[in-house]
C-alpha cells in the first residue's frame, strides 16, 4: 500500500513538537496522535541486545531491569534470541502503553491487532530486520487504514529520535519525505535543563545533550548527501520558524506538496502560537520557547563546553559564538 509519509525527526527539544502541531493542522494532513518510537522499539534490541556479552548485559543496574523487564530472567542469564525479542516488542508495547508520556506503538495499532501483524512477518524465511521493516509497514498501513487515510492525504509520524534511522526510513518508503529541525544546541540544553525537573528522561549532562546534538545535525546531513535520499529531506531552523512562522511554514507546504492559501496559514499560525500554551512552563512540555536564553541560563563552564564539543558544528550552522 503506498501513501504519502513524512517524518518529522531532530534533537529532542528543538520544537519537534510544535512543528508538528503546525504541519498536523492542515485538512490534507493525518497526524499520529504521539510518537511510535517504532524504529527504537522494533529494531534496536535486534542490532545490538542479540550480540551481547554477559558482561554487557549486566553493565549497570538500569540495563539489568529493563532487560528482566522486557525479556525475562532467562534471557538475561543465557542470551537474547530472535524469539526472545519479538515477545519483548509486546512487552514493550505494554510498558509504553502504561508509560505517563503515551508514547509507543499503542498510537499505531491495538495490543491484538501488534500480536497479529507479528505472527504473519516472524515466521517467513527473511532476516530479522527484514522482518522487522515489514512489521513498521503493516503498523503504519494499518493505521493509516483505519483512521480514513486517502490518496490526498500525508501520514505525518513524529519520533525526534526517528534521525538515528533516518537513511532505513528513507530507503523503505521511496513516496517518503522528511523535515528535520534545527535549533542552537544550547537553547536545546536550556530546554532540558527546565524539564529535567520534572522527567527523569530529561536529567541529560551538558556533555550528554552537546555530543546527541552534533550527532543529530551530523548524522541528518549525512543522510541528505545522498543524492536519492537528499531531495525528499528539508530543514527547517527553529529561530526562523519562530521570528517568521507564515513564510516558514509556507515553505514547508511547498516541500511537502500541500495545498494552501494565505488564510490558512495565518489560520494554523494563530492557533499553533506557543504563546497559547496554557499547560506551559518550568518542567512543562512546553516552556517558552525562547531565542538565544542559553546566555544567560548556561553558566560560562557549560557555555566552554558546548564550544569544545560542538563548536564546529555551531559555526558551521551559523549560531554565534559567546
Amino acid at each position: 500500500m503506498t501513501y504519502r509519509k513524512l517524518f518529522i525527526v531532530g534533537c529532542p527539544r528543538s520544537g519537534t513538537s510544535w512543528l508538528s502541531r503546525m504541519i498536523g493542522s492542515h485538512p490534507d494532513v493525518l497526524p499520529v496522535p504521539k510518537e511510535t518510537h517504532t524504529y527504537s522499539i522494533i529494531m534496536n534490541n535486534f542490532t545490538y541486545l542479540k550480540n551481547q556479552k554477559l558482561k554487557e548485559r549486566f553493565r549497570s543496574l538500569g540495563s539489568i531491569k529493563w532487560i528482566w523487564r522486557c525479556y525475562g530472567l532467562k534471557p538475561l542469564l543465557f542470551g537474547i534470541e530472535s524469539e526472545d525479542l519479538w515477545q519483548g516488542i509486546l512487552r514493550q508495547y505494554k510498558i509504553f502503553q502504561k508509560g505517563k508520556h503515551k508514547i509507543g506503538l499503542h498510537n499505531l495499532v491495538s495490543y491484538t491487532e501488534l500480536e497479529e501483524l507479528i505472527a504473519k512477518v516472524s515466521y517467513g524465511s527473511e532476516d530479522d530486520l527484514t522482518k522487522l521493516l515489514n512489521l513498521n509497514q503493516s503498523m503504519f498501513d494499518r493505521f493509516w487504514e483505519q483512521n480514513g487515510g486517502t490518496q490526498k492525504d500525508i501520514m505525518l509520524e513524529k519520533t525526534p529520535d526517528h534521525w538515528r534511522r533516518l537513511d532505513v526510513i528513507l530507503n523503505q518508503f521511496s513516496e517518503a519525505k522528511s523535515i528535520e529541525i534545527i535549533r542552537d544546541g544550547r537553547d536545546v540544553c536550556v530546554s532540558y535543563q527546565a524539564i529535567g525537573k520534572t522527567q527523569r528522561w530529561a536529567k541529560q549532562s551538558t556533555k550528554t545533550v552537546a555530543t546527541t546534538w552534533k550527532k543529530a545535525i551530523e548524522k541528518v546531513q549525512r543522510v541528505k548527501g545522498d543524492l536519492e535520499m537528499g531531495n525528499r529531506m528539508y530543514s527547517c531552523r527553529y529561530e526562523n520558524l519562530r521570528i517568521h512562522p507564515q513564510e516558514e511554514l509556507s515553505k514547508i507546504f511547498d516541500f511537502i506538496g500541500l495545498d494552501y492559501d494565505n488564510t490558512l496559514i495565518h489560520k494554523i499560525v494563530d492557533a499553533t502560537d506557543i504563546s497559547k500554551v496554557k499547560n506551559k512552563g518550568e518542567g512543562k512540555h512546553t516552556r517558552k520557547g525562547s531565542i538565544g536564553e542559553w546566555q544567560t541560563r548556561l553558566s560560562p563552564e557549560q557555555i566552554a563546553l558546548w564550544q569544545e564539543l560542538a563548536g564546529d558544528t555551531l559555526t558551521y550552522l551559523g549560531y554565534t559564538s559567546p
